[in-house]
């Protein structure tokens, strides 16, 4: 779980949230939209690496060095310090072991890569996670009794980490499988919706925005049936001796006499 330092952030820009080792598919994701939303200079630098300032040397080869620190011109500073930024948020989201990980890096890049290959592996172990997550999504179905909730934060969670392994499914592929994936009861809103909706332009969110909209209706047409039931029954009603006999009983009970007779008390069935 990823823990934030400090709930009340002091600006706009403050930090991402304390990495700790787990769930670093959300990280990657808040990070990288933290830094763009900084400016997209300092993410180029996460992507691209450092600036370093060049010129080309006194010479006919048209070879390229690096221009000495004194020669740079502010442009030069301004650009060269977007590592430095990049790096600072990186550091100042990660927990002190995650961070003596990548210590070693001397630029934003090399940390960033450094973190994906930790934490997602090298090529062959993506894609072999890859593999194993699109055949969850291939299996995916609903479960007797679920609700469109509990199936929408199974099934977003897989596309989710298929994404951050740079696998995409499109929408129309997603809704054509929620549609497939849902339980028997469900096929009447199916053949609806089909019949209603441009598959190719429905979003994955109008739809489960649809489904529990159906959802609801069914709960609360359930919910007024059983209230009805309960209206519809009769109360156990139960026929009360009068005073006189429920006397004359406990003298004949003191004297000696038989106990009530059953037929003194009538219970009326409940319809």
């Amino acid at each position: 779980m990823i823990h934030i330092a400090n709930k009340d952030p002091k600006g706009a820009y403050n930090r991402a949230p304390i990495f700790d080792g787990e769930n670093y598919d959300y990280l990657k994701d808040y990070t990288s939209v933290h830094i763009q939303s900084v400016d997209m200079d300092v993410w180029d630098a996460v992507v691209n690496g450092r600036f370093q300032p060049q010129i080309h040397a006194n010479n006919e080869d048209g070879v390229v060095v690096d221009k000495p620190k004194a020669d740079w011109s502010d442009d030069d500073e301004k650009k060269v310090q977007y590592d430095l930024k990049a790096r600072n948020i990186v550091i100042s989201s990660l927990g002190v072991n995650e961070y003596h990980s990548v210590s070693h890096c001397k630029i934003a890049k090399d940390m960033w890569d450094a973190l994906e290959t930790l934490h997602e592996g090298t090529n062959e172990v993506k894609q072999s996670k890859v593999n194993t997550i699109v055949q969850q999504y291939e299996l995916f179905c609903m479960k007797d009794g679920e609700t469109i909730s509990s199936m929408q934060m199974r099934f977003i969670h897989i596309v989710y980490k298929l994404q951050n392994l740079c696998k995409t499914i499109s929408n129309q592929d997603c809704t054509n499988k929620i549609l497939k994936c849902i339980t028997k009861e469900w096929q009447p809103k199916v053949t609806a919706i089909k019949e209603s909706q441009n598959l190719n332009t429905l979003s994955m969110i109008t739809l489960f925005g649809k489904l529990k909209e159906h959802e609801h209706e069914i709960n609360h047409f359930k919910f007024s049936e059983e209230e009805g039931k309960l209206k519809d029954k009769k109360p156990v009603v139960f026929k009360a001796s009068s005073s006189k006999e429920s006397s004359s009983i406990i003298n004949d009970g003191d004297s000696g006499g038989e106990s009530p007779n059953e037929e003194d008390m009538v219970l009326c069935e409940t319809i």
